[in-house]
């Protein structure tokens, strides 16, 4: 039962579930306002529910969940650590479109030392590290599976003819490099 389980479990990056929940964390923090003197937050059902086509902002949670499963599966293929890393980076500019939006609509000011004034609270930052490590994530599986034999699909194309039964005049032997650059010899 424990090697079924630990088969089935084979392809998730732990770490890459972690940081997509981390980011919906994030994203999801501002939705709802701590206290009525927070000055600075995005009420996101709002903007969904908004009559003029404000339903823009729910790209971000389809983003999200095709992150969070793409993490079970994104160490065995690249495919999926690719389909991750764009989930990642969509769900990066449709959350910086929101937090922009939120930011227009906070009122004028007089000077940009206001912004020092909004309590942005644990919000942004979760935002900010799951979203990091998700593309962090994502790039490593992509370069780690592109670069282990392990994790390539087996080759379907015919094997290539031994070279040794060629007609035609032997290549040069090419003496092996020395690691250490000592290239006198």
């Amino acid at each position: 039962m424990d090697h079924y389980r630990r088969s089935r479990l084979a392809g998730l990056d732990g770490l890459m579930l972690f940081a997509a929940l981390l980011t919906l964390a994030g994203y999801l923090l501002p939705w709802f306002r701590q206290s009525p003197g927070h000055h600075w937050w995005y009420s996101g059902w709002e903007f969904a529910t908004l009559s003029g086509g404000g339903g823009w902002t729910l790209w971000t949670f389809a983003f999200v969940l095709v992150a969070v499963g793409a993490s079970f599966w994104a160490r065995d293929a690249a495919e999926v650590a690719m389909i991750a890393l764009a989930a990642a980076i969509g769900t990066l500019v449709m959350s910086l479109a929101v937090v922009a939006a939120s930011f227009g609509s906070a009122g004028s000011r007089d000077n940009l030392n206001a912004v020092t004034d909004m309590p942005f609270g644990a919000g942004l930052p979760f935002l900010a590290v799951g979203l990091g490590l998700l593309i962090a994530t994502a790039c490593r599986d992509i370069a780690r599976a592109e670069t282990c034999p392990a994790a390539q699909p087996a080759a379907t194309a015919e094997p290539r003819p031994d070279v040794s039964t060629t007609t035609g005049p032997a290549a040069p032997a090419v003496p092996p490099r020395d690691p250490s650059g000592d290239h006198a010899g």
